[in-house]
C-alpha cells in the first residue's frame, strides 16, 4: 500500500512537471502592446503637463523657453521611456520590428540631446513615429507633436 502511494505521488508529480514545461511563447502582441503603451502613458503625461504649462496663456514659447522644456522634460522623459520600453518583451511576431525601433529611437535620442530643436521638427520624426504606429503603439509613444 505505501509503495503504491509512492508512485502515485510520483506520477502526479510527474504530470504536473510535464504540464508546466510547455514552451513559452511570450506575451501575445495584445499584451505587448498594452504593457508599451502604459510605459508610453507615464511619459507622455508628465511631457503634456509641462508643455501645457509653458504654453498657457497662449503664447508660444521662446526658444529658451523651449530649450528648457527639452532639456529638463521632453528628453529626460524620452530617454526614461527607452529604457522602460527595453524592459517589454515584445511579441514574437513584433520583436524584430520592436528591437529595431528601440534601437532607432536610442540614436534620435543622442540627435536630439545634441540638438533639441529637432523635437519641433515633424520630418525629422516621421520615420521613428511610423514605426511606432507600424507596431501597433499609442501616439502616447510618439516623440514631439503628434
Amino acid at each position: 500500500m505505501m509503495r503504491r502511494r509512492v508512485f502515485c505521488g510520483v506520477g502526479v508529480a510527474i504530470a504536473v512537471g510535464v504540464a508546466g514545461c510547455g514552451g513559452d511563447d511570450g506575451p501575445s502582441d495584445a499584451e505587448f502592446i498594452k504593457q508599451a503603451n502604459a510605459v508610453c502613458h507615464g511619459h507622455y503625461v508628465t511631457i503634456t503637463a509641462a508643455a501645457s504649462k509653458l504654453l498657457a496663456g497662449g503664447k508660444l514659447p521662446t526658444p529658451a523657453q523651449f530649450g528648457k522644456l527639452a532639456q529638463g522634460t521632453i528628453i529626460p522623459e524620452y530617454s526614461a521611456q527607452i529604457t522602460e520600453l527595453r524592459e517589454v518583451e515584445p511579441s514574437e511576431s513584433k520583436k524584430d520590428a520592436y528591437d529595431k525601433w528601440l534601437s532607432d529611437s536610442e540614436a534620435l535620442r543622442e540627435k536630439v540631446k545634441a540638438n533639441p530643436a529637432l523635437v519641433q521638427q515633424a520630418p525629422m520624426l516621421a520615420s521613428i513615429n511610423g514605426q511606432s504606429d507600424k507596431l501597433g503603439l499609442s501616439t502616447e509613444c510618439h516623440l514631439g507633436a503628434s
